[in-house]
């Protein structure tokens, strides 16, 4: 007598990713899974973790790849997702996936308990940060030196500047930037001894071409900062900030999970002005800002 045929499972859809480069700002799905699905996803998914908390995340599409892109920065910051951390993906088949974080030698990584949070894609902070940085001219270049050279001898006699930034924790609701320049977001990681500036800006505004830049912090100071090209191929020929970067997270204490938004306020002469967003602030580029 035949023994009667089981019906297959069914196997649910996943794939699993090793977290490695800048993935802060989005994920490539792989192409494979891609193809399992075949190349079906809806725009935004909703990614759930293991404590049954969830993120909407929208779909990107650049050329023939697949990325998680608006809300996945909400993503990374609200899990303390860091390189070399492994995420497994588990998709439902319409538009949740369920997502496991492992750290580097395997084990499930703990995660905080949530914060409550009033929809992380939906809400924009009321207060819109807008701004009109203007064109520095020759004239007022040795003044600015002077004025500079003045800020720094009160840090270093103790005496206290007014910040800009406020100082506060801000909301967990994203805060909108505009302005009329060029931008690129960076959230502050681990290593405090350099940074890296987006390729595609770096080559467009010829910042590759250059051995330092200048950044003007909050208070008004500049710090020259030394650039560093990375020619190693796995690392896809990353421009780095080096010499002169930690002296300027010191001095603005930046701490880890602080966010920060650089303005290319004057290209030709490798000209940036950097805001400080502290805590776990989440920053959205306008879309009418020039970005990165």
């Amino acid at each position: 007598m035949g023994r009667k045929p089981t019906k297959p499972s069914l196997k649910i859809p996943s794939f699993f990713k090793v977290l490695v480069g800048d993935f802060s700002q989005r994920l490539c799905i792989p192409p494979a899974f891609m193809d399992h699905v075949n190349g079906r996803l809806p725009p935004k998914c909703t990614l759930r973790d293991p404590r049954g908390d969830c993120w909407t995340v929208g779909l990107e599409v650049r050329g023939d790849r697949f990325f998680f892109h608006e809300g996945w920065q909400r993503f990374v910051k609200d899990h303390s997702l860091e390189i070399a951390n492994v995420l497994v993906f588990d998709y439902d088949g319409k538009s949740k996936f369920d997502v496991a974080v492992y750290d580097p030698i395997g084990s499930e990584k703990e995660l905080e308990p949530a914060k409550k949070r009033r929809g992380n894609q939906a809400r924009v902070k009321e207060e819109i940060i807008e701004l009109d940085t203007e064109e520095p001219d020759e004239d007022s270049e040795e003044d600015a030196r002077m004025s500079n050279i003045r800020k720094r001898k009160s840090l270093k006699s103790g005496k206290r500047i007014a910040r800009t930034d406020g100082g506060k924790e801000t909301s967990n609701a994203p805060i909108l930037f505009r302005s009329k320049h060029l931008c690129f977001i960076r959230a502050m990681k681990k290593n405090r001894y350099r940074l890296n500036i987006p390729k595609e800006l770096a080559v467009a505004k010829g910042l590759i071409r250059k051995t330092s830049v200048r950044v003007e912090d909050p208070n008004g100071i500049s710090w020259d900062v030394k650039l560093r090209l990375d020619e190693k191929e796995h690392n896809g020929g990353r421009l780095l900030m080096t010499k002169g970067w930690s002296e300027c997270c010191q001095a603005n204490n930046i701490s880890l999970g602080d966010t920060m938004v650089f303005e290319l306020v004057n290209v030709m002469r490798g000209g940036m002005k950097m805001h400080i967003f502290r805590g776990n602030s989440y920053v959205v580029l306008d879309a009418s800002c020039v970005k990165y």
